[in-house]
């Protein structure tokens, strides 16, 4: 990826508070297209916090938020929700998937409600994930590692910026969090900045920078990040277990 374009996301002093306490203190972050980071850190640490700030979902009451070069604080309601729907893809961590919608019904469904005109899209983000053999089950049929992997293609179809996935490997045994994670991956090779929330180290160690989030502070995380040729394993373990 080219240097000269802006980061995918940059955040600088981020913080959130609510009224009956607790939020977000202080967060930066900087991720360019094609990274892949993670975010650890115990339960009320403010994680759900940090990705709906990231996600425009929630406006900060301090610090500055930029999405692809562009700075959130000068956007009126209806600009944050355009910028959100070009350029940010969210996995839910109860996924959000409509019961009533096959696989790629639920994928074309990022795009509003008249499916039948993003069909192409869907299936063309299906086949890049490996999915494209499920596009026409109704997600009621599907495992919990494929309904997740279904998540993973919703949020990637309109190849946003940012992709912010809530725990998504949480529940899954590891062949399938395996598969969820090459999903990711391959949206982050399409150019796509992936930041997840995650409390399995393995997971976070395979991710190209980490950050510990504690006490509503997040702070790069002290320790050893995973190398090219681990990364490169681990994809190709994921492969072997699809």
């Amino acid at each position: 990826m080219s240097t000269d374009s802006p980061p995918a996301v940059a955040a600088s002093g981020l913080a959130f508070s609510y009224r009956s306490g607790g939020g977000l203190k202080s967060a930066d972050v900087s991720l360019q297209p094609g990274t892949m980071a993670a975010v650890q850190g115990p339960s009320g640490a403010g994680k759900s916090t940090l990705l709906a700030l990231l996600g425009l979902i929630l406006s900060p009451t301090a610090g500055t938020l930029h999405i692809k070069g562009v700075d959130t604080r000068s956007l009126g309601a209806a600009d944050r929700d355009q910028l959100r729907k070009r350029s940010i893809g969210i996995v839910l961590q109860d996924l959000g998937l409509l019961p009533f919608l096959n696989a790629w019904e639920n994928v074309a469904a990022a795009y509003g409600p008249r499916l039948t005109q993003h069909r192409s899209a869907a299936h063309t983000i299906l086949d890049a994930l490996g999915l494209e053999q499920l596009a026409n089950t109704p997600v009621t049929e599907l495992s919990g590692g494929q309904r997740q992997r279904i998540a993973v293609a919703r949020a990637a179809v309109k190849q946003p910026a940012l992709i912010l996935a809530d725990e998504p490997t949480s529940g899954l045994d590891p062949k399938t969090a395996a598969a969820v994670m090459e999903a990711l991956r391959t949206s982050s090779g399409q150019g796509a900045a992936v930041l997840l929330v995650t409390h399995d180290v393995a997971v976070a160690e395979g991710c190209d920078q980490r950050y510990a989030l504690d006490d509503g502070v997040l702070t790069t995380f002290q320790g050893p990040a995973a190398g090219p040729a681990q990364r490169r394993m681990t994809r190709s373990d994921a492969k072997e277990n699809q």
